[in-house]
């Protein structure tokens, strides 16, 4: 069975990098290197330049969904039925251990375990796929060249400034969002209203890859959306102030001491070979030409998500990488070619200063009780 909308096929050419997009690159990752190693300075501790605080670490299962049309079994998802182990980190964008209480963007890293085939790296000898989310459905900045006139304030910001200050910013600005700007039409940009939304239940929310990976013979945007009765009734949830420093953390813990999850994986198709859905990270894929369409089901069981060894693994062995994985879902776009540089050169960083050992589960037993 295939839909009757016609995709864009995969091609490299897709891909068309402005000439000067390495040196913008290149300036980005040193400057986030100073901010790992200011950050080392001050807590003698390797962070993660950006998602540095987790809020639970989970083991679980991605379930791959029977009788797909032609174009979504591809890649992972080519084969019906099969099922596949995977480890998960929640966590905050700042690359500062932040309180829960400062709104902004959540992550999520899916690293799906046993998963031979090509690699989208030629040095690449992981068996594991990594996907990689946030909580906004379109990137922030188009491309590198945004990202480091634009974004690399905010990075430095979220970097450095303390809690206080970054929750006075928020406040003010949400504040001018809505007496001010909204009235007239004129909301903030999606660069800034991320920062001023009220905090929700991090298990309630839905994730997106907001750029473009190769999706086997196509192309494709991922989206991560709560399934289950139990998570869904959170999706929107408000995060009390009076919740704590670690509120997500003790949600996380919370319920999954008692419930197990379950999230639909979906896969929205590009349609439209136009420059923008490939290299404008910003650019929303219009869900009237091609929808969201669930591929997968990952599953929770009930389990401690955050005990000390969990949490130690979690922050400074394991490591994700949109890079990391197989060729059939190669990362496209400016802002993917930022990634592949950016997390690598904060990974090795992390690694070498903490003395952990850079390497792979190879199994779901490798993420400690």
């Amino acid at each position: 069975m295939t839909s009757t909308t016609t995709y864009v096929p995969y091609d490299p050419d897709l891909e068309r990098p402005k000439p000067d997009e390495d040196t913008y690159i290149d300036k980005i990752v040193g400057s986030l290197r100073g901010n790992n190693e200011r950050a080392y300075r001050k807590t003698k501790r390797g962070l993660r330049d950006a998602h540095a605080k987790s809020h639970g670490i989970l083991r679980g299962t991605l379930e791959v969904h029977d009788e797909l049309d032609d174009e979504l079994a591809q890649g992972l998802f080519a084969h019906g039925g099969r099922s596949f182990d995977i480890i998960t980190r929640l966590s905050s964008t700042s690359g500062a251990i932040r309180s829960d209480q400062m709104r902004g963007v959540r992550g999520l890293g899916i690293k799906v375990l046993g998963v031979g085939g090509e690699r989208a790296l030629p040095d690449d000898t992981a068996m594991t796929q990594d996907f990689i989310m946030v909580t906004h459905r379109d990137f922030l900045f188009a491309d590198a060249e945004a990202y480091y006139k634009r974004g690399m304030p905010t990075a430095w910001a979220l970097a450095r400034l303390p809690d206080p200050a970054l929750k006075i910013g928020s406040e003010l600005l949400a504040g001018v969002d809505k007496r001010l700007l909204c009235p007239i039409g004129r909301p903030l940009p999606e660069s800034l209203a991320v920062f001023v939304r009220p905090n929700t239940h991090i298990l309630g929310d839905t994730f997106y890859s907001s750029a473009p990976l190769r999706y086997g013979e196509y192309v494709a945007r991922m989206a991560f959306v709560p399934s289950s009765p139990e998570v869904h009734a959170l999706a929107g949830m408000p995060v009390d102030d009076g919740t704590g420093v670690n509120a997500f953390q003790d949600m996380v813990v919370d319920f999954f001491s008692c419930h197990g999850a379950e999230y639909e994986l979906r896969v929205q198709l590009c349609a439209s070979s136009d420059r923008r859905w490939i290299e404008d990270a910003t650019f929303d894929w219009p869900e009237d030409v091609s929808p969201h369409r669930t591929v997968a089901t990952i599953r929770f069981a009930q389990q401690d998500p955050y005990t000390p060894e969990r949490r130690a693994y979690g922050d400074d062995v394991l490591s994700f990488n949109s890079w990391r994985g197989l060729d059939a879902h190669r990362p496209l776009g400016s802002i993917n070619r930022l990634k592949r540089k950016v997390y690598d050169a904060s990974s090795q960083f992390r690694h070498q200063v903490n003395n952990a050992p850079m390497s792979e589960p190879a199994d779901a037993g490798d993420l400690p009780e």
